[in-house]
């Protein structure tokens, strides 16, 4: 995992979760210095950011995936800003999240050829409706579904999802519907 998700990670626990002190007692929690830095282009072991937010869960006392979808909301600006260049400007919700496999994963893959980005396959069923189909070793969906929860409110979108299917119940990959409109 990119140093820079543990650099997003860092600021939802400092912004939304009780401050600084509270990000240093995690990294002690989980064998870290309390004054650790991730570079952002570094790769870090995945089990130390599923260390990390198991931590935070059990900290503010909330169920993992609960955790994991609002960190994802809370990244989506974030993640928009942090990789612009593979993005267009007249983008919104839907066109970034069919985007995300092609242009901005390959993108980012083209660097590092050993980084292992989730699989998103995005279908748009309508103009109100796009599938997305979601397969990481990591299953890390929950993530997914609060980056695309965080889109619509970057781009000030109704988005509701329904997910059909998913790994952490047996499933291949997950899959995501999301809806897009006022009555949704």
């Amino acid at each position: 995992m990119y140093g820079v998700i543990f650099e997003f990670l860092r600021d939802y626990v400092i912004e939304r979760h009780g401050g600084k002190e509270t990000w240093q007692v995690l990294l002690k929690d989980n064998g870290h210095s309390a004054y650790k830095q991730f570079f952002p282009v570094a790769e870090y072991p995945d089990e130390e950011i599923v260390g990390l937010a198991q931590s935070a869960a059990e900290a503010l006392q909330l169920p993992l995936p609960v955790v994991l979808e609002d960190f994802g909301a809370f990244t989506a600006n974030r993640l928009l800003d942090f990789y612009h260049m593979y993005s267009d400007p007249g983008w919104k919700s839907f066109e970034v999240i069919e985007n995300a496999s092609g242009s901005i994963h390959d993108a980012i893959h083209k660097h590092n050829p050993n980084r292992k980005p989730p699989c998103i396959l995005a279908r748009r069923d309508s103009d109100s409706l796009l599938v997305i189909h979601y397969q990481s070793q990591r299953q890390l969906c929950d993530v997914a579904k609060g980056i695309v929860r965080g889109l619509g409110e970057r781009f000030d979108e109704p988005l509701s999802l329904r997910e059909t299917q998913c790994m952490h119940d047996g499933a291949e990959k997950c899959i995501i519907e999301v809806s897009r409109g006022t009555d949704s």
